[in-house]
């Protein structure tokens, strides 16, 4: 991949090879972003059927608020879209906001303080299960667990099924058709909704008072919700619940192994913890981009946009723009005011944006205290892909044994 411009018609604009779905993007995301900056901060690629790449902070703010012009429901919000809509994050407003306000209330800050024990409890009993023998996977017995255990706590999914979800929503991110594993990623994929599916049924017949069970009891615009909605509402934060966080802590940790420094200030000082997460956020932005439809023909930086044309919003562009931040490409703890697009921004800003910060300064706080030593051990492997996750396959590593804190806790065992 590379940004050298093609030439083209005059009102489409800059012709760019780009494609946030390749190994090559992986590797080098922040160097084409600076240089779409540069040179193209409007580009068109025909990647993926074509859209444009939007890679400055005020150009990607500016269409993600403007739900007059730009549209999620039209042909979704990935490039390349999806088969299946998810609610409420693939409508527009006002239909959307009719259906985050029903979700609101469990997104809530009192809600978050009513969750918080449950994520440190969880996070406690994922580090009681490796800390005396030594070693461990910081994806695969922290990372990848803690949130899928919360997550399904908090919608109300079977707890003895976490591994089944868990798993597939950690590869399906990463895994491609031509991946030995594909054909089973897609399986769990398919039982998962299913079984999402069947505990809907469960919730009609016998409500409970978690999140799955007020679904089944509330109400858009007067109308129950149907099972499709409640499926796609549960599949959609499960998606969002399961493996952002799961990404952003890969690479903190990675980031981390490789500066004790840092390491070590965090760990003297504890307090800058959530500062810490905020910045880790900005700089590695878990999910890379999403997208617009256009609804007419607009003009961006002087580029005319066609009705109907795509629109890649790139959170990481937009979180490394040197016009919103100074010396964007160093992570700084003390980085105020720190307004970056990782969360997204505008209608559809990520309603779990409170639970991802308490989730990684829980994940945070229990390897600084009680793995301060760790090291990470060959084998690491990120992402072959981050167009959809910036995060890591596996990170073994080792560090002096310690203690259990729950020493009768465990894991729930698979159903």
């Amino acid at each position: 991949m590379s940004t050298a411009i093609h030439s083209t018609p005059a009102q489409r604009g800059p012709v760019v090879e780009f494609d946030h779905h390749s190994p090559v993007y992986a590797q080098n995301n922040w160097r084409i972003y600076d240089e779409l900056r540069k040179r193209t901060p409007v580009a068109w690629t025909d990647a993926h059927g074509g859209f444009w790449v939007l890679s400055r902070y005020d150009d990607i703010a500016d269409v993600a608020r403007d739900d007059i012009k730009f549209s999620s429901a039209e042909n979704g919000i990935t490039i390349p879209p999806t088969q299946q809509r998810s609610v409420p994050i693939d409508l527009d407003p006002p239909e959307a906001q009719a259906y985050r306000a029903v979700l609101q209330p469990f997104f809530s800050p009192k809600a978050v303080r009513h969750w918080t024990a449950c994520v440190e409890r969880w996070g406690t009993v994922c580090i009681d299960q490796v800390i005396e023998r030594g070693r461990m996977d910081l994806i695969m017995d922290l990372a990848n667990p803690l949130p899928a255990l919360f997550t399904c706590e908090f919608i109300g999914l079977p707890i003895e099924n976490w591994e089944t979800y868990a798993r597939c929503m950690h590869e399906g991110v990463y895994t491609g058709p031509d991946n030995p594993d594909f054909a089973r990623t897609r399986q769990e994929l398919e039982w998962t909704v299913k079984n999402l599916y069947e505990l809907v049924a469960q919730e009609r017949r016998n409500p409970r008072e978690a999140m799955l069970g007020n679904l089944v009891r509330a109400q858009v615009n007067g109308k129950l919700l149907t099972d499709e909605e409640i499926v796609s509402i549960c599949f959609l934060l499960m998606a969002g619940g399961f493996d952002t966080t799961t990404g952003l802590a890969g690479n903190v940790f990675n980031y981390l192994g490789e500066t004790p420094a840092i390491r070590q200030y965090l760990i003297d000082q504890p307090d800058k913890i959530p500062n810490a997460v905020e910045e880790f956020l900005r700089y590695f932005t878990p999910q890379q981009a999403l997208c617009r439809t256009a609804k007419q023909d607009v003009e961006i930086r002087g580029v005319r946009v066609r009705k109907g044309e795509r629109v890649l919003l790139a959170w990481a562009a937009a979180n490394h723009d040197p016009e919103a931040f100074e010396a964007p490409n160093e992570v700084r703890f003390d980085r105020f005011p720190n307004l970056h697009q990782a969360f997204g921004i505008g209608s559809h800003r990520c309603l779990g944006s409170h639970f991802a910060r308490v989730e990684m300064c829980t994940m945070l706080h229990e390897v600084l205290t009680r793995l301060p030593d760790f090291t990470i051990a060959a084998g690491a492997a990120r992402y072959p892909s981050i167009g959809i996750v910036n995060g890591w396959i596996n990170m073994p590593a080792t560090f002096t044994p310690g203690p259990r804190k729950l020493p009768n806790e465990r894991l729930p065992a698979k159903a």
